[in-house]
């Protein structure tokens, strides 16, 4: 049968691990979130062309023509490096591209956040844009909307899926 030291240094043991398992968490302050979430993907996802009949998004209008868009595809890391890889962005009307460069902006809790480029975008409506964002520490909803040139109050392309 236990004594009653044995039964506190068992009491105070226990009490010891808890302490212990939750100092971590205590200490934290939400950092290990943002170190871990550093290193990972905070958008990773195609493009698609947009239609005049598109809704606004994040108070950023679609572009006066339809657009049509292949294999093109957006990548946006937690620390704000980003790679958009556009192939065939052009007209649905000429299938052509008549914009000489492109640009990218970042969406974040429902308002462009910041924008990269504008870099060169060919007439076969290819580009690449290789930069990096400012994140800020919160990014809720993360999008991606390309614009013509670097006319941020409009977009032809954006980051989801067509349904």
């Amino acid at each position: 049968m236990p004594t009653t030291t044995h039964r506190r240094l068992a009491i105070g043991a226990a009490a010891l691990i808890l302490v212990a398992g939750a100092a971590p968490a205590v200490a934290d302050d939400g950092h290990h979130y943002r170190q871990t979430h550093a290193r990972g993907t905070l958008l990773s996802a195609q493009l698609i062309g947009s239609l005049t009949t598109d809704a606004d998004l994040a108070g950023v209008a679609p572009g006066g023509a339809d657009w049509s868009v292949s294999r093109s595809s957006v990548k946006v890391k937690a620390n704000g490096r980003v790679e958009v890889r556009v192939r065939d962005l052009v007209l649905t009307s000429t299938g052509a591209n008549p914009v000489t460069t492109i640009s990218a902006s970042l969406v974040c809790n429902g308002k462009v956040v910041d924008t990269v480029g504008p870099v060169a975008y060919d007439t076969d409506g290819d580009a690449r844009i290789r930069d990096r964002f400012a994140v800020p520490e919160r990014c809720l909803a993360p999008a991606v909307l390309l614009n013509p040139a670097d006319r941020v109050g409009t977009y032809i392309a954006a980051s989801g899926q067509a349904g």
